[in-house]
């Protein structure tokens, strides 16, 4: 009797599990919000380029011109330093050994140019000819000329070992931020091009940023054409950047990736536009979506473009301002 109404109930059971399944199977499922909203463009027509954050001399590579270990760091990461600032120390004890022997060489050479100094002065005080000879009062003046030269050598050898100590201290060659540090205490430092530079340094008083227009727009860039930078991540911080310049060669395009050996798909043409850093918390190396107003497709020909107006005006300006303060000076 139990198995008369267990069987049709369980097939009811399924029945109904199936159904819901069914039907929560054929609800629209809601739309997942990504995690960060995308930038919207501002202008009706325009171009879009990925771009990165660069301080405004680029970032300079600081390198050693001798390899060596490091004895010595003067900075570390984030000092402002000026031109000629010392940044890091390669071990000179080679060189300073050096140096002694050298000074002792000028010292013997001023010894020896005293002594014939003193012939020839001796021999100035006979009559040439009667007590002396000609020809010794030749020697004796060749043979201070000789010691004089002498000399002049020892000096010169102190010097270029000096001036090679003072070249084992690397120095800020321009003002600037230290950006990154990657060389230690005691670390081999190696000279001649590397993949990671020991030092990075830049002036970020005002930040770049670099941006790779696809080689299929660059034909619509305009110079000096309104441009909006936004962070990536948040699409509500967003700058006004102004044209700085084109870089005329068009390059592989490389993925922002940061890694040294980053692969490439097309080119490019990089384009610079600067802002003021307290415009937006952004630091050298971040990336930002930029978009440049660029006429339509179809209402863009194929003749040069012009600079705007405003572009025009600005560097009429900046000229009549040189021209101004020389006449001041």
């Amino acid at each position: 009797m139990t198995r008369k109404y267990v069987l049709p109930l369980l097939a009811m059971i399924g029945v109904g599990i199936a159904v819901v399944m069914v039907i929560k199977g054929n609800r629209p499922r809601p739309v997942t919000q990504p995690p960060v909203q995308s930038a919207k463009a501002p202008f009706t027509s325009y171009i879009f380029g990925p771009g990165i954050v660069e301080a405004r001399t680029e970032n300079i590579a600081i390198g050693t011109p001798v390899s060596g270990i490091v004895r010595a760091i003067y900075v570390k990461w984030g000092d402002q330093v000026k031109t000629g600032d010392p940044l890091f120390k390669i071990d000179s004890s080679d060189l300073q050994a050096q140096e002694l022997p050298a000074l002792a060489k000028v010292k013997e050479a001023e010894a020896n140019l005293a002594k014939v100094k003193n012939r020839l002065r001796v021999g100035e005080g006979l009559s040439p000819g009667v007590s002396i000879s000609v020809e010794e009062m030749d020697n004796r003046r060749f043979d201070v000329a000789i010691d004089e030269a002498a000399r002049a050598s020892a000096e010169a050898q102190v010097q270029q070992i000096r001036t090679e100590i003072e070249r084992r201290t690397v120095r800020a060659p321009l003002p600037g931020r230290i950006l990154q540090m990657k060389t230690r205490l005691g670390e081999y430092a190696q000279s001649g091009p590397l993949s990671t530079p020991l030092m990075l340094l830049g002036d970020d008083t005002r930040l770049h940023v670099r941006v790779d227009i696809d080689e299929n727009d660059a034909w619509r860039f305009q110079p000096c054409a309104p441009a909006m930078a936004f962070v990536r991540g948040n699409a509500e911080m967003k700058v006004p950047v102004r044209y700085e310049r084109t870089d005329p060669d068009v390059v592989p395009r490389v993925l922002l990736t940061g890694d040294s050996t980053q692969r490439t798909d097309t080119r490019v043409l990089q384009v610079i536009y600067r802002f003021n850093r307290a415009s937006l918390p952004v630091y050298v190396g971040q990336q930002m979506d930029v978009f440049v107003e660029a006429p339509p497709v179809e209402g863009t020909t194929t003749a040069a473009q012009l600079p705007p107006e405003p572009c025009r005006d600005e560097a009429r300006n900046n000229a009549d301002g040189r021209v101004l303060q020389r006449r001041k000076r």
